[in-house]
């Protein structure tokens, strides 16, 4: 509808031959003095305007020759000139006025128009690609697209050292990094400014990239530990694990147990493993998105290469060994001792094959295969068939095998064949050329391997009797004893522990075969960290320093001698670096870090300085009235029971790591 304003004159001419009294005429007579009625108008309503924009806004001329003017009713939100162009200054809704002036014959005449300014309109840019990749030395041209307006686009570069970009969109990769780049459409006078961004990556040129080749460095208890050389060109490496073999990258997922390690650096320490159970790994080098074919393979196979003691017993504070594992030294609490740890404690354990406490043993025949029959008894005229004779015993946990003993005066491998110091390897070469139960690599063994199959839980001998019968006396080790010249080492199997004998004296044999990761007290089998250290093949966690020892290299304080009892309670209430489980070890854990290649002490000085040479273990000795407990004597790392109601020893604390 047409908005007017209409001045109306209300004067009535009637019969316009009746006003005049002119005479003979009779034409219409001149009137002067009156107006006619005019209008002007909009062409609508009301307009819209983008602000910040002009736009002629003007009303119809009308019938007279009067002057339009304009008016608006907020200059603020718009304003209009004398040409009616409107000007939208602000968000916001005005009334414009069109006022045409009266001239002599019409009066004068208005119209209004509502005027709304409206915002900028919105508009969208868009990359492409919210990330690309360039390689260093590489140009592309990158544009952002979209937007409705007729802004012109610019781009930028966060990070100029990286990447560069031209005002047309040409990416240039300087160095390696990333950057974002901007691209910003202007805005115009209909849309509002439009922004987009995309990161760009610069990475090394496609490079040859070799497999590496990657060794074992060790296996233990649940763990391993694997590493490789540095590969030209790779800035990382991926370690990939399964319980299948692994022929691809691409599908270790889909494999048992197949997991992806990523950022893995050598030597990488492997935790948590199943011992007994076969893993396969292999690692791949990475270079940017680049990365290599899969290195060799690797067949682990997680074992503990500690037994437990054995040990069913408790040792009471004064004196006195108990018939079971009791509360014996039970002062303000509990004190746990070797009876309370380990496979020995555990009543839930599952086990290949069998032995008495935590022991698993295999009985092998001649050949090497596993005998049908495992519980037999062994017997003079016994057979494999009856499972009453045997070779070989398989050692479950530690994964080693041993030779079986005979009777007395029944060849090679009888009981009472011993030999001196000297001799001592001849039967490993008698024991291969017969391949033994189908085996060509037995070796006489270590001091640590022949602790391995010690039950401290009875004497003569101190073994599972059922698993080796034949088995008492003294067996020789292949290591010397350092710093003297006459004597070498045994394991003494009457009552399980580790001595000295002079090499000219006959003793007798149990060889062995396998690999066993024990034997190297070197540093890398060691981390120290924050006053601790952890074995990576055994798996567990000492104190650096003896108690009452602090301070890097252990030399500030003194070490706090105390009797067993109290030993084992300073033990309990550790706290150290936020543990509450440590303890003190058994006679085989503690043996487990003796440098046998040194005396004086024999301990590897760099990972455990600060040492002092008696150290009390938690294993009470077996004797049921007596009053003694085992130390290791790390002069040279001799087992020795002492008194442990009178005499004093120091405490190196242990707990499992994992």
């Amino acid at each position: 509808m047409l908005i007017k304003k209409v001045s109306v004159l209300v004067t009535m001419c009637i019969f316009l031959a009746a006003c005049g009294s002119g005479s003979g005429g009779s034409g219409l007579s001149e009137v002067k003095g009156w107006s006619h009625l005019q209008t002007i108008s909009f062409t609508a309503d009301s307009a819209n305007i983008t602000i910040g924009s002009s736009r002629t806004i003007a009303a119809s001329n009308g019938e007279g020759s009067g002057t339009i003017t304009y008016t608006s009713s907020d200059t603020s939100i718009a304003s209009v000139s004398v040409e009616a162009l409107v000007s939208a200054n602000a968000l916001g809704t005005v009334t414009i006025t069109a006022t045409k002036a009266a001239d002599s014959i019409y009066s004068e005449a208005s119209a209004t128009i509502s005027v709304t300014v409206d915002p900028l309109k919105e508009q969208t840019i868009s990359f492409p690609n919210p990330a690309i990749s360039m390689e260093i030395g590489t140009a592309q041209t990158v544009v952002a697209s979209g937007g409705d307006g007729t802004g012109v686009i610019s781009y930028t570069s966060s990070d100029e050292n990286v990447l560069t970009v031209s005002s047309e969109g040409l990416l240039t990769a300087i160095t390696l990094g990333s950057a974002q780049i901007t691209a910003v459409m202007a805005a115009d006078s209909e849309y509002q400014e439009a922004t987009a961004s995309t990161t760009v990556t610069v990475v090394a040129g496609v490079v040859a990239l070799d497999p590496p080749v990657i060794t074992l460095r060790s296996t233990g208890n649940a763990r391993a530990m694997i590493g490789w050389s540095g590969v030209g060109n790779a800035t990382g490496y991926s370690l990939y694990i399964a319980q299948e073999s692994i022929d691809s990258a691409d599908n270790y997922a889909s494999l048992i147990g197949g997991d992806l390690i990523l950022n893995a650096t050598s030597p990488y320490s492997l935790t948590g493993l199943t011992n007994g159970e076969t893993y396969y790994i292999a690692v791949t080098a990475l270079a940017g998105t680049d990365e290599s074919n899969l290195s060799n393979e690797l067949t682990v196979v997680p074992k503990n290469p500690l037994n437990d003691t054995g040990l069913l017993r408790s040792g009471n504070a004064g004196s006195g060994t108990n018939a079971t594992c009791t509360t014996a030294v039970n002062n303000d609490g509990h004190v746990p001792q070797d009876c309370d740890q380990g496979r020995d404690a555990d009543l839930t354990i599952t086990k290949v094959g069998a032995g008495v406490a935590g022991f698993d043993f295999t009985k092998l025949g001649s050949d090497g295969s596993l005998l049908t029959v495992q519980d037999g008894a062994w017997a003079v005229d016994g057979s494999e068939a009856a499972g009453t004779r045997w070779s070989c015993v398989r050692d479950n946990n530690t994964g080693l095998v041993w030779e079986m003993k005979t009777e007395a005066d029944t060849g090679v491998h009888a009981t009472n064949a011993k030999v001196i110091w000297d001799d001592r390897n001849v039967l490993a070469e008698t024991s291969n050329a017969e391949a033994l139960c189908g085996i060509q690599t037995w070796r006489v063994p270590t001091v640590v391997e022949l602790a391995t199959i010690v039950n401290a839980n009875r004497l003569d001998p101190a073994l599972d009797g059922n698993r080796f019968p034949n088995g008492a006396g003294s067996h020789w080790a292949s290591v010397p004893v350092a710093g003297d010249a006459a004597n070498g080492w045994v394991v003494n199997f009457f009552a399980g522990i580790p001595i000295l004998k002079a090499k000219s004296a006959p003793m007798s044999q149990r060889l062995v075969t396998g690999e066993y990761q024990a034997n190297d007290t070197s540093d890398d089998r060691y981390t120290v960290i924050d006053g601790t250290v952890t074995d990576g093949v055994t798996g567990l966690m000492w104190k650096r320093c003896p108690e009452g020892l602090e301070g890097s290299d252990c030399s500030v304080g003194a070490a706090g001698l105390l009797i067993w009892g109290g030993s084992m309670k300073r033990a309990r209430d550790s706290e150290f670096a936020g543990y509450t489980d440590w303890r003190l070890p058994n006679m085989k854990e503690l043996l487990s870090i003796v440098a046998f290649d040194q005396s004086s002490p024999a301990i590897n000085t760099t990972v455990f300085p600060g040492s002092t040479e008696i150290f009390w273990s938690s294993t009470p000795k077996y004797v049921t009235t007596g009053g003694q407990s085992y130390i290791v004597n790390f002069a040279q790392g001799i087992h020795q029971p002492k008194t442990r109601s009178t005499q004093k020893g120091a405490q190196r604390l242990v707990r499992d790591a994992d």
